[in-house]
């Protein structure tokens, strides 16, 4: 690993912010509205004490880890040389897959709302050549692309939101009383799930360099991520409805379309399709940076390049191979990846980060 290719914790933070609007617009609100129904626009204010207890529990975990030292390096002080290598191996392969599901969520959704005469195979395979030369450069490139696009990204969500202000119908979303509470938890849980994929950037906290005296400058992209999917959720089920929000594919691009923007009738879903292709174009190249990350402190090699093509490779052959049609990619969305995703980042990272915790290990 190169000393030049370091980051601020702040823009690694923002990195995070980015990448993971990808599968967060992606889930909603349909996902939390099958569990929650018309309560599910309060179920991202219940998924934030989780989130924060998470994070909170592994930037415990590594408060004395000395610079220089990612989660990689952490599995392997905890369980030592041999399982430290068989986590960071079965971590490599999750996340090869992880990609190609997200490459092939994002070609799906493309299709389904903007392309319907597109083809599959062209998206994935020009996702995955420009994800490529991203992950083949440096940390800090990436990331600095994320602290450029961050504030557009937020300028557009937060537009097109207030502009729905005048759809929203009360009775789409009220009444919620204490009844509800149980609901509002269930459609919490698909929240709570994008939120702990935050747990598989802790890979590259070895480039993270803080400059001595510095106190570190975070963004709270906790609090960020959760006010949008309470945007997201709250605009869409009070324009259309529970039962439309969950039988419409794509709802929330479903209300941008013919929104009013300063009183005029805009045709707003490019610069929302905009973002999507943003977010899922960092969220692909973080991960395959992340799974190059892990292969390089596996084998021990100095440098990560010669990893990321053989991985984005793989991985690629994986969007392919997951599924025939978006309908059989629902079930693997729906049920398969959050159930991985919970193991992998909800119960295994805090376990293995305990355990070095408790061996006094760093």
């Amino acid at each position: 690993m190169g000393k030049n290719d370091t980051v601020t914790e702040r823009q690694l933070t923002v990195l995070i912010f980015v990448s993971l609007l990808s599968p967060m617009i992606r889930i909603l609100p349909s996902s939390s509205v099958a569990l929650a129904g018309r309560a599910a626009w309060l179920s991202p204010l219940a998924a934030l004490p989780a989130g924060a207890a998470l994070a909170a529990f592994t930037r415990f975990a590594r408060k004395n880890a000395p610079e220089g030292v990612g989660l990689q390096d952490m599995a392997q002080l905890s369980l030592g040389p041999v399982g430290g290598r068989l986590f960071g191996v079965l971590f490599a392969l999750w996340l090869t897959f992880y990609g190609g599901f997200v490459a092939r969520s994002a070609a799906e959704r493309l299709l389904a709302t903007v392309y319907p005469n597109g083809s599959v195979t062209v998206f994935i395979v020009v996702m995955f050549l420009v994800a490529l030369i991203t992950a083949s450069g440096k940390t800090k490139t990436l990331s600095r692309t994320a602290e450029v696009l961050m504030p557009v990204l937020i300028l557009v969500i937060a537009v097109v939101l207030l502009s729905a202000i005048p759809d929203v119908t009360a009775e789409f979303l009220l009444p919620v009383t204490y009844r509800d509470a149980g609901k509002v938890l269930y459609g919490a849980a698909p929240i709570f799930n994008v939120l702990s994929a935050f747990v598989y950037f802790l890979f590259l906290t070895g480039h993270v360099r803080r400059p001595r005296g510095e106190r570190p400058r975070r963004v709270n992209w906790l609090a960020l991520l959760v006010a949008t999917a309470f945007g997201v959720t709250f605009f869409t089920l009070g324009t259309l409805g529970d039962k439309l929000s969950v039988t419409m594919e794509n709802a929330f691009f479903m209300v941008i379309r013919n929104l009013r923007v300063l009183g005029i009738v805009e045709r707003v879903e490019a610069v929302v399709v905009a973002v999507w292709v943003v977010t899922d174009f960092i969220f692909l190249a973080a991960i395959l940076m992340i799974v190059s990350e892990i292969w390089r402190t596996v084998t021990g090699v100095r440098r990560r390049g010669a990893f990321v093509p053989p991985s984005a490779a793989l991985s690629c052959a994986a969007a392919f191979l997951i599924t025939k049609n978006a309908f059989t990619l629902q079930a693997w969305s729906d049920f398969i990846v959050p159930c991985v995703n919970l193991f992998a980042a909800v119960i295994l990272v805090p376990a293995v980060m305990g355990i070095g915790k408790l061996r006094r290990k760093y």
